[in-house]
């Protein structure tokens, strides 16, 4: 008897539920994107929403009727290159945008600003070591616009080129790829504010750090950055590491809509739900899909082979969090 029970035990664990799910495309919305910066000529991108197994065109159906009105003027697009369509003007920090589109029997529209580019000086590269971490310190300066509602983002990005042992296959890869790293900021007036998630280690590890300006108004504030040194022993010389450190001024929209994907990206849950993303973009008077909002952004890169100054600490810690 405790022979069948074991062989039907056996059986149930070996048994598999099979279910087949109907992938099928959802409905098709109209999509309006669009990130105006300062110096560069006003474009925007028009399609609809694309399922990756649909085979239908994600351009409108019929005729495109499209207005972009700058501070007062309007344009029309003077050149479409597929779903981007491009306006004879280039675009200045304060200037006012509002878009208009008509297509499909549909009515879209979205407005913004060109915000004012982020004022980053004194930029400086040293190395910076602990016995048990290793950073790059990038000292700056931000000088606050005054009395203007400033936008803050600050991300740090890292490519690497050359060639690299993958241990599971035991051969030589060539890598060339750009991808984010984490920093710290130990800055309490612009982390007190911050509003995105932070990795906890010992400190605060971000990938990005978004704040308002609401404690440096108007000031000329200095900021250290510990931007995490990237360690690989399976890297073969010469192995090369670019950094770039990029400072990003933004409108509320679009801050918004940064918010809500990463809100979105943070979930714990695989399976949890994704919300449709924050837009300003209104259709037929109804939310929308999109992103018309403008940003500014201002970039420095080193190459790590050339940072030779160094400031070593002779303690296992983290830099600290905090002024």
């Amino acid at each position: 008897m405790k022979r069948i029970l074991y062989i039907i035990i056996a059986a149930l664990l070996f048994t598999a539920c099979e279910k087949v799910i109907d992938v099928e495309p959802g409905p098709r919305h109209l999509v309006l994107n669009g990130v105006p910066s300062e110096g560069r000529r006003a474009f925007v991108n028009f399609s609809y929403t694309h399922f990756f197994l649909d085979t239908l065109n994600a351009q409108p159906a019929g005729s495109v009727s499209m207005t972009l009105t700058v501070n007062g003027t309007p344009y029309t697009p003077d050149s479409v290159g597929g779903c981007n369509y491009f306006f004879p003007y280039t675009l200045q920090a304060d200037d006012q945008l509002q878009i208009s589109v008509d297509a499909d029997g549909h009515h879209l529209e979205a407005q913004t600003y060109v915000p004012r580019p982020p004022a980053i000086g004194n930029m400086s590269v040293k190395v910076y070591e602990s016995t048990s971490f290793n950073f790059y310190l990038a000292h700056f300066n931000i000088s606050d616009h005054p009395d203007y509602a400033d936008y803050y983002s600050l991300a740090v990005t890292v490519r690497d080129s050359g060639a690299r042992y993958n241990e599971w296959t035991a051969e030589i890869d060539t890598v060339d790829t750009v991808s984010t790293t984490y920093f710290i900021l130990p800055a309490k007036e612009i982390t007190s504010n911050d509003v995105c998630p932070y990795i906890p280690l010992g400190g605060y590890l971000y990938s990005q750090l978004m704040f308002l300006d609401r404690n440096i108004e108007g000031q000329n504030y200095p900021v250290d950055m510990f931007i995490m040194k990237l360690v690989d022993t399976n890297e073969i010389a010469p192995f090369k590491h670019w950094y770039t450190v990029s400072a990003e001024t933004v409108t509320p929209a679009r801050w918004n809509y940064l918010l809500s994907v990463a809100s979105s990206s943070s979930m714990t849950s695989f399976f949890a739900e994704q919300g449709q993303p924050y837009s300003n973009v209104t259709v037929d008077g109804e939310r929308g899909y999109g992103i018309f909002a403008g940003n500014a952004r201002y970039k420095y890169t080193f190459d790590a082979d050339t940072v030779s100054d160094t400031i070593r600490i002779p303690i296992a810690t983290l830099p600290p969090h905090g002024r």
